[in-house]
């Protein structure tokens, strides 16, 4: 039984063409879930360290801040999945796959994850100042969404070449 008479279809781990967007685990926008992690992560922390700083010793501990991240990444998956897909703002209107989006959900842990090592580094381990580490998380930040861009350039770039294949070899 070929996988057309079956109903399935390969799906590559990394999505190179528009085709794939939304259905492979890794696509260009796998690098806004990771920004969005570092963006979720040092926001709730600077929220924490702004508490400290007016009120008191935060009852919050910092790993809870991940929690957060994780229940943030759940809540837009499930936002970008209805709402959005609803309003017809989705991209090319299809709703993610189940693998892409739990994907997205680890990128955005995964995000997370990796500012709160670069805070634990910087905090704790080289005793600087808060401010370090948010200069440090705007740069990261930055980079990955330079690697987003350049994700969709190439993803762009590989479906124009792939179509263009396929025209030849169809006419």
């Amino acid at each position: 039984m070929s996988s057309e008479e079956s109903g399935k279809h390969y799906v590559p781990f990394v999505g190179l063409l528009e085709d794939y967007v939304g259905r492979s685990p890794w696509d260009y926008y796998s690098w806004g879930h990771i920004a969005f992690g570092i963006a979720a992560f040092a926001i709730f922390s600077l929220i924490i360290n702004l508490w400290e700083l007016f009120v008191g010793p935060a009852t919050i501990s910092w790993y809870f801040i991940l929690i957060f991240v994780l229940v943030v990444g759940v809540g837009w998956e499930v936002i970008e999945n209805t709402i959005i897909w609803k309003l017809g703002l989705k991209y090319e209107n299809r709703k993610d796959s189940f693998i892409n989006a739990l994907f997205d959900i680890i990128f955005v842990v995964g995000g997370g994850a990796a500012t709160w090592l670069m805070k634990w580094i910087i905090m704790d381990v080289m005793g600087e100042l808060g401010r370090w580490f948010y200069i440090s998380a705007l740069i990261f930040f930055l980079i990955i969404l330079i690697a987003y861009f350049l994700g969709f350039y190439i993803t762009n770039e590989t479906t124009k070449k792939a179509r263009k294949e396929l025209g030849k070899v169809i006419s």
